[in-house]
């Protein structure tokens, strides 16, 4: 039961090492400050509207400074797990999102909370998880990208499955960006999903959709207490593919996913809070994450595109 007592722990997990991959759309040579960035930004947001619980940075360095004051003032836990499991080689696509897993592991079996979350670094929360923690009693919230056969990135994704499995079973592709379960839910799932990584890592196989992939093996598992969380979550994509929902503002969803603003409107979230000491109006949020407008660059390549095709 999910009361003013339960004891819940929401949670950024953010690992570096310099020989493994990260995700593809950061193109920045400085990635690890956009990442700190990312992670400030999106953390700052959780506490905002989630006094009520712990609110921590997962990771495996020392975290520096300027960053490790921004969280400490803003009471914001860290947590140092190093990387030992879920890890593969170094090569591996994607690689560093395992962390997410290893993360959860990590601080399941060590830390006891009632409800346990994880988000990506490159979102924005702009209201309580109350009504998350609520849903948790029963089930384990996981994101469906919606993806139908007609998508060939789904297709692709069901061929690594048959491949891995032997069985063609369409199961449903989620998304790693959010995770969100009580604690006897979270303690089995990540179980499982340790299984799956041991059978990938046993038979040699490379998956080219990182943690979603094993997210997605063990949920099929569990498909009776998996719950969609698009109604707390959406994944906006705002650049040239630009693929919008109109529920940042409408039946608001509570947790604002922007992988293309990874190092352009979540910057200037973050430098507003440099300069202001607070995070910025939500307005001037969905202005920097270009919820409603393409940022000038996109629109300027667009047209330069159509000219030079005449």
């Amino acid at each position: 039961m999910f009361n003013k007592k339960s004891k819940s722990i929401i949670m950024v997990p953010y690992a570096n090492d310099i020989n493994m991959h990260t995700g593809v759309n950061v193109k920045s040579m400085d990635s690890f400050n956009i990442y700190m960035k990312n992670c400030c930004v999106a953390l700052l947001s959780v506490k905002k509207y989630n006094e009520d619980s712990d609110v921590a940075l997962v990771t495996n360095i020392d975290v520096p400074e300027p960053y490790k004051k921004i969280l400490d003032d803003n009471r914001v836990l860290i947590i140092k797990v190093p990387f030992t499991t879920f890890k593969f080689e170094d090569d591996y696509k994607w690689g560093l999102a395992f962390y997410k897993l290893c993360a959860l592991k990590y601080v399941v079996e060590n830390m006891k909370y009632d409800f346990y979350a994880y988000l990506d670094a490159d979102i924005y929360v702009q209201s309580s998880f109350s009504n998350i923690w609520k849903e948790c009693v029963q089930n384990i919230l996981l994101y469906d990208i919606n993806h139908g056969l007609q998508v060939k990135d789904y297709r692709c994704f069901l061929d690594e499955v048959q491949t891995l499995t032997n069985n063609d079973e369409i199961i449903t592709h989620y998304g790693g960006e959010f995770f969100a379960a009580s604690y006897e839910n979270s303690k089995e799932f990540i179980s499982d999903c340790y299984n799956i990584f041991e059978t990938i890592a046993s038979k040699k196989f490379y998956t080219h959709f990182g943690d979603e992939f094993i997210l997605s093996l063990t949920a099929n598992k569990h498909r009776n207490k998996i719950k969609n969380s698009g109604s707390y979550i959406f994944r906006f994509w705002t650049s040239s593919f630009r693929l919008i929902s109109t529920s940042y503002k409408y039946n608001p969803i509570t947790i604002i996913h922007t992988p293309d603003e990874k190092e352009h409107g979540i910057i200037k979230i973050y430098n507003y809070f440099i300069r202001h000491g607070r995070l910025p109006s939500i307005k001037k949020v969905y202005r920097y994450l270009h919820l409603k407008h393409k940022r000038c660059k996109v629109v300027v390549l667009e047209v330069l595109g159509k000219f030079v095709k005449r």
